[in-house]
């Protein structure tokens, strides 16, 4: 990524905005931020006190700031993606320029996306079983073959991996304000006297120690 990763993806999220339309990014795009992202991480880590150093707060400011910008990029892509399917499923006009920008996982949910719909509709209104395999495949295979129409029946796009399971969380009742940190999770916490939340049990441990938290054990 450019030597100011933020401001580079600041700009991309600003031209999204000003396109209106899906526009190419750069395929290591999210890769970039998400190493950018581990670089600060280690760079906060490696802070003697980093709860207590300026510095500790300007790290976890830029982590927040990176990773919101992302999530944005990501909400309109896939609004602008929804709003591709839809003119596929309904024959409306579709721009397969357009719809060559997207990114392989992205196209990957694209097919997903058209055989959802068409499977609801199947079960709707038409009364027929749902079996959620319909032409998704074949509407990306489409996007590279433009002089070949759709057709249905084709095989549907691979299902996503399983999420890793994830560390064990607490909830917890907020007794007093708490500077802001990143938890053990990569997640950072902004808290504030009287939120009820669920935290990494570390981090969850740490705060109670300190009578800054109350663990809410439920079904104990």
């Amino acid at each position: 990524m450019a030597a100011d990763p933020l401001e580079k993806l600041r700009q991309t999220l600003l031209d999204m905005h000003h396109s209106g339309r899906l526009s190419e990014i750069e395929p290591g795009l999210y890769e970039g931020a998400r190493a950018y992202v581990e670089k600060l991480k280690a760079d906060y880590y490696s802070l003697q006190n980093p709860l207590e150093s300026r510095s500790g707060s300007l790290l976890i400011e830029e982590i927040g700031s990176v990773t919101e910008t992302v999530q944005e990029i990501f909400s309109i892509r896939t609004r602008q993606i929804l709003d591709l399917a839809f003119q596929q499923i309904e024959g409306q006009y579709f721009d397969r320029e357009e719809a060559r920008k997207m990114l392989p996982a992205e196209r990957a949910m694209y097919g997903q996306i058209i055989d959802a719909i068409e499977g609801c509709r199947e079960a709707l209104v038409r009364g027929e079983v749902c079996s959620f395999g319909g032409s998704g495949a074949a509407a990306v295979e489409a996007i590279e073959e433009p002089d070949v129409p759709p057709t249905a029946g084709a095989g549907r796009a691979a299902p996503a991996a399983p999420r890793p399971a994830s560390s064990p969380y607490a909830l917890v009742h907020i007794r007093s304000d708490v500077e802001s940190f990143m938890g053990v999770d990569g997640k950072v916490y902004v808290l504030k006297q009287g939120d009820i939340v669920t935290l990494p049990e570390n981090n969850a441990d740490v705060l109670c120690e300190h009578d800054i938290a109350l663990n809410i054990r439920l079904n104990k």
